[in-house]
């Protein structure tokens, strides 16, 4: 019921709840984020499964995963990297608080993806640019509410607030970066062992 309270002020009265959540710290729980990422998820699998053909990205080809991946990943690298840059910045928030403003935040997908996916089996082909507007209004609002989270739970100024949004951005792009060449280096090096291995079978 909590997290039904929250998520109506988080679309109503999004400068409140972060405020919130900011003066909760201290009573900080982690099951609304698990619940918050696990509906986004869900509702995304939902949308993939039931969007009208003719409008949908899904194909045979399409990796579940990867399509869970592409919610999930993007907003876990925001809340790491907009946490590491407020810390150097003075911000106020901590990395908890940062995951559960971005969780917050998913709401609007979270309510609008459902009805937009049933509209859309009524839709066709010449309706798409309709279903993509509303689908990026959606996304949009999303974002909006995470920068609204960042200003108002780090006190920053507009100026600042912007700053803050670029070197996060620059910094997920690290991350991604350096996950990516680690993957890399791991795959070689396992597969260097694998042909160590079977050559030493092969001898002996």
């Amino acid at each position: 019921m909590r997290v039904l309270k929250m998520a109506l002020l988080v679309l109503f009265h999004p400068v409140t709840a972060f405020t919130y959540i900011q003066k909760e710290r201290d009573n900080f729980k982690w099951y609304p984020v698990a619940i918050l990422l696990t509906l986004a998820i869900a509702v995304k699998l939902f949308a993939l499964q039931f969007t009208h053909y003719p409008l949908s990205e899904m194909s045979q080809h399409t990796n579940l995963i990867f399509e869970c991946a592409k919610l999930s990943v993007p907003l876990i690298s925001w809340a790491i990297a907009s946490y590491l840059m407020t810390t150097i910045m003075d911000g106020e928030t901590l990395f908890r608080e940062s995951m559960l403003a971005a969780s917050y935040a998913l709401v609007p997908y979270i309510l609008m993806m459902v009805p937009l996916t049933l509209l859309s089996r009524i839709m066709d082909f010449n309706q798409q640019g309709l279903f993509v507007a509303l689908e990026a209004i959606a996304l949009g609002w999303v974002i909006l509410l995470i920068i609204i989270s960042l200003k108002v739970m780090n006190h920053f100024t507009g100026e600042k607030t912007v700053a803050i949004i670029l070197l996060s951005l620059f910094t997920v792009a690290i991350l991604w970066v350096a996950v990516a060449l680690l993957y890399t280096i791991c795959s070689q090096f396992l597969d260097f062992l694998m042909e160590v291995f079977i050559e030493l079978r092969y001898r002996f």
